[in-house]
């Protein structure tokens, strides 16, 4: 039913379009011939012109190409309001079944064992319900009652338009006709305005003089020789199709009228008295009945056809007016048109086909997480033509995808052969068939990545500062998290462990269970991401660390977001990336500077409790001071205060790992020609050999 209210609406649009033309450029013009055509031309338009759309080629990154997509979006747009009201009706919308075998993923980008080309529910779609059988139809109430009231129209205004036609075989068999030449005259007993349909010509001849009568006689015949009859049931017709269209009835009324100042022209045009001829129209309106769908004589509204007769005939100028009725014609084809993109190396696209593609990746745009538990993927991440998969660990899948003829398709590169995927869903939840057998719920978040994600769940303000140079924790397994932000009311300090919000005092018996669940091999592993506040005195964030040196958990890493410079890292592994480092044990040897000094280790001092330390001045004496004392012989030393901010405190801590990377890099490319990343192990420890990272800290707390 969809395809037929889509029909019903863009014929009605054409349609009103069209009488609309009409009504602003030609009614008032004595172009009368040319109205006519236009009128029947119109309908014959608007019942058409949706049913066939022309194919127009255009330019990529043209004028045309914007224009041509406000169409489609709007063509699109009433689709989807009409789809809506009649969303289960019929078929299953959205449905597709593939037949062969597609191109799969192959060698160790292969998706998934057992994945075949399967059919999909559109996210455009309704989703099946996985209980429902596949032969169940439903209706929905709206559908079925705008359906029932559109055909109980039909039928009325069908019934009455059968009506009115043997109404007429009716008249001329009670009354009976005699043949004249051209016509057959029904000569009527009841006092009815004289009409003519087709051939036959009705008149009561009592009620005429023979002036009048030859008058009349001569305008019905010009009905007849012009063969308005048809045009009358044409236009009626339309109106029984589309009786809940007003303008389909202003059409019909239009070409009606149009057929009156066609044959009164003809009269006046054959030497009939101007003032008689109109005494006769005022005659046959006062006291004398109509019949609708015929040409009557006495068509109202008479004023018209009076001032259509005295009026002069349209000149020059109404001759380029009637000629704006084209840009309407133009737009109607452009609005039910298809349109081909031309792109680079003639590559061609169908413009709808690549509006939808864009309306799918922005539908799919966004972070998913997974709310069921299983082996499946755990997160998704659809970013313009790409989408990351996360899987349970920390491993990562890349691939472009793509939608064509409502299939996922995911392949290694663009626009090449790939696996279908079987899903179903919309905008905010979808399920997708990694296997045959089973599928998976996502839900779909308002995050760009994972960490955005973790933080809100903490339920505290919590603003990560950013860190380049930073690890990917690969065993997520051998994991905890602490949380250290402000609460959202009282915006004092706040701190969560593994998602649970607890005090200080029992976050070593917290920390003291998560390591007694994990396997002694892996205790040297386990690791402490420590999600913190930029804006957090240093004062709560020792604190905590105390806590850990205490129970001896001393491998720690400071979490962040990713500077724009560091290495390109997916958002979907956000919540894995940190900065790792050791603590000191809680029997470490504390060394005075000049101990230091006297071993020939040079310090340099970074003292953030002096709040004068511009981080361009830092980074330029790191720089200046590692230059001048290489191969190893030298120290940092990071203090700070209480009041410290952490984001301050990580952002040095960052910036001497960056330091110390340039020059392991510049020395790698002058001794081995290539980065320190890029150099085997015991190429690397040569070169943290010569540019070690020796960073202390000295905390100046009370």
């Amino acid at each position: 039913m969809t395809h037929f209210v889509i029909y019903l609406f863009e014929s009605g649009l054409c349609l009103s379009l069209l009488y609309l033309a009409y009504w602003l450029f030609l009614r008032k013009e004595t172009y009368f011939n040319f109205n006519r055509l236009f009128l029947v031309g119109s309908i014959s338009l608007a019942l058409a012109l949706p049913l066939f759309h022309l194919n127009f080629m255009i330019q990529q990154e043209s004028s045309l190409e914007e224009s041509a997509a406000g169409i489609l979006k709007f063509r699109n747009y009433y689709q989807e309001l009409i789809g809506m009201i009649d969303a289960d009706f019929g078929s299953e919308p959205g449905i597709r079944h593939s037949s062969g075998t597609p191109g799969g993923l192959n060698g160790t980008s292969e998706l998934m064992e057992g994945l075949s080309g399967e059919s999909l529910v559109s996210m455009d779609s309704q989703a099946i319900p996985e209980s429902e059988p596949s032969g169940g139809k439903r209706m929905h109430f709206p559908a079925l009652a705008l359906l029932i009231i559109y055909l109980i129209g039909v039928a009325y205004f069908l019934l009455r338009f059968i009506y009115l036609i043997a109404r007429l075989f009716f008249l001329a068999r009670k009354n009976g006709y005699t043949r004249m030449s051209g016509f057959r005259m029904v000569t009527l007993k009841e006092d009815i305005s004289p009409f003519s349909f087709f051939r036959y010509l009705y008149i009561n001849k009592s009620t005429l003089s023979e002036e009048d009568l030859h008058n009349v006689l001569e305008h019905e015949k010009a009905h007849i020789r012009q063969r308005h009859s048809l045009d009358h049931l044409f236009a009626h017709a339309l109106a029984v199709f589309q009786w809940f269209n007003p303008f389909a009835w202003q059409i019909r009324n239009a070409l009606k009228t149009t057929h009156e100042y066609i044959a009164d022209r003809q009269v006046l045009d054959r030497g009939f008295t101007l003032v008689d001829y109109q005494t006769l129209l005022l005659k046959q309106v006062i006291g004398y009945h109509s019949v609708e769908l015929v040409n009557n004589f006495n068509l109202k509204p008479i004023k018209k056809r009076i001032a259509m007769m005295t009026k002069i005939r349209s000149g020059r100028p109404a001759r380029l007016k009637a000629m704006l009725v084209i840009p309407f014609t133009i737009i109607l084809f452009f609005l039910f048109a298809d349109f081909t993109v031309k792109g680079p190396n003639d590559q061609m696209m169908n413009l709808e086909t690549l509006i939808k593609q864009q309306k799918m990746l922005a539908k799919m745009e966004g972070l998913w997480t997974k709310t069921q538990q299983d082996d499946a993927a755990k997160s998704l991440l659809f970013k313009g033509d790409r989408l990351s998969i996360l899987e349970n660990g920390s491993g990562i899948r890349e691939y472009f995808w793509r939608s064509d003829n409502d299939q996922l398709i995911l392949s290694d590169r663009k626009d090449g052969p790939g696996t279908e995927l079987k899903f179903s869903g919309d905008a905010k939840q979808m399920k997708i068939w990694w296997t045959d057998l089973s599928s998976t719920a996502y839900e779909k978040t308002s995050f760009a990545n994972t960490v955005d994600l973790f933080l809100d769940k903490q339920g505290m303000k919590l603003d990560l500062p950013v860190i380049s140079k930073y690890r990917i924790l690969e065993r997520q397994d051998l994991v905890y998290k602490i949380c250290l932000g402000f609460d959202k009311g009282s915006g004092s300090p706040t701190l969560s462990f593994n998602n649970e919000k607890i005090s200080e005092g029992i976050l070593a018996e917290k920390v003291n269970q998560e390591r007694a669940r994990h396997s002694k091999l892996d205790l040297k592993m386990l690791t402490c991401v420590l999600y913190v506040d930029k804006n957090m005195p240093m004062k709560e964030v020792a604190a905590v660390r105390q806590v850990l040196r205490e129970i001896n958990a001393l491998k720690i890493a400071d979490a962040g977001y990713p500077h724009k410079s560091g290495m390109d890292v997916s958002p979907v592994l956000y919540h894995t990336i940190a900065l790792p480092r050791l603590l000191p044990p809680m029997d470490a040897k504390i060394l005075d500077k000049d101990e230091v000094k006297n071993k020939g280790i040079a310090i340099y001092v970074m003292d953030l409790s002096a709040r004068n330390n511009a981080p361009a001045e830092i980074h330029q004496g790191l720089t200046d001071f590692i230059a001048a004392h290489d191969r190893g012989k030298y120290l940092f030393s990071l203090e700070y205060d209480d009041g410290v901010p952490y984001g301050q405190y990580l952002e040095v801590v960052d910036m001497v790992w960056s330091v110390v990377y340039e020059f392991r890099d510049k020395l790698a490319m002058k001794e081995h020609g290539g980065k320190y990343s890029e150099l085997g192990p015991d190429l690397q420890k040569e070169m943290r050999k010569a540019y070690p990272m020796v960073l202390s800290e000295a905390w100046n707390g009370d």
